[in-house]
C-alpha cells in the first residue's frame, strides 16, 4: 500500500496485490488522522509519501513529532506491517 498527497494522482498500482490511496493536499497531521479512522486492511509493506505540502516546516520540531505520531499511528493500525517513509525529510 502507497499513502500520500495528490503527488500519487495517476500512480498506476504495478501488481494486483498493490493499492494506492491518493489523498490531494493532505498534511501529515491530517495523515495521521486518516489512518487512525480507516480500515487499511493488513498489507504487508505500507509506503507513506510524506507530503510536500509540508516542505516549509521540515526544520521544525513539531514536523518531527508529527511524523513520529503518523509512525506509531500507523504501527497501532497495522502491526505485522513494515513502514517505509518516502519524501523529503
Amino acid at each position: 500500500m502507497v499513502v500520500g498527497d495528490s503527488t500519487l494522482r495517476n500512480i498506476e498500482p504495478e501488481h494486483a496485490n498493490m493499492k494506492v490511496e491518493c489523498f490531494p493536499g493532505i498534511k501529515t497531521e491530517h495523515l495521521n488522522r486518516v489512518i487512525a479512522k480507516r480500515d487499511m486492511g493488513s498489507p504487508e509493506t505500507v509506503i507513506i509519501d510524506l507530503s510536500t505540502d509540508d516542505l516549509r516546516k521540515t526544520r521544525n520540531l513539531d514536523f518531527v513529532m508529527e511524523v513520529y505520531a503518523l509512525m506509531v499511528t500507523a504501527k497501532r493500525k497495522m502491526p505485522n506491517c513494515r513502514l517505509v517513509l518516502s519524501g523529503v525529510l
